[in-house]
């Protein structure tokens, strides 16, 4: 009587190389932590940044205004001006992908993110679920790397909500 292999042997091995390589491929991403910004109270805050070669962004609240009454934080909109690597044209970036930790939630995310070229982007909208927003997160993935001149917040046009003082952003390239 002959010696009969398993019948998905070959198989078995094939995929646990694959799973060995994949979890040995170095991470070559590096993160940069740009520091804390303070923001204004009201209105528009431009923050230079001067960062170049970057696929993400993480923004994390670190503070925000307090009030008297109980109100939800808002930011009104978030652009992000710099250049493509591709074209070295100083623009309006595009965002690939948003996403927001649990204590946030973007308004408008269909339409801040990048579809289409062709196609106008809204600025980001996020607002807070909770009346505390601190210790959340923004982070923001671009759809190839970019140089990033700076960003511009916009919050508390009509003193409606809170607004964020301190915020923490780190560069991912």
């Amino acid at each position: 009587m002959a010696y009969k292999k398993p019948k998905h042997t070959n198989l078995v091995i094939f995929l646990s190389l694959v799973l060995i390589i994949m979890l040995n491929i170095p991470d070559n991403s590096k993160t940069t932590d740009l520091g804390n910004f303070n923001l204004n109270n009201s209105g528009l805050t431009k923050l230079t940044l001067n960062i170049f070669d970057i696929r993400n962004l993480e923004v994390h609240i670190v503070d925000i205004y307090e009030t008297s009454d109980e109100k939800f934080c808002k930011f009104d909109e978030i652009y992000i001006f710099g250049s493509l690597k591709s074209s070295g044209n100083f623009v309006r970036i595009r965002i690939n992908e948003v996403n927001v930790s649990n204590g946030l939630r973007i308004l408008n995310k269909e339409e801040s993110e990048y579809y289409s070229r062709q196609d106008y982007q809204e600025p980001i909208q996020i607002i807070s679920r909770t009346f505390n927003c601190n210790e959340e997160s923004i982070f923001i993935e671009f759809e190839e790397n970019i140089n990033i001149d700076y960003l511009e917040f916009v919050q508390n046009q009509n003193n409606e909500y809170k607004a964020f003082r301190t915020l923490n952003i780190k560069a991912l390239s």
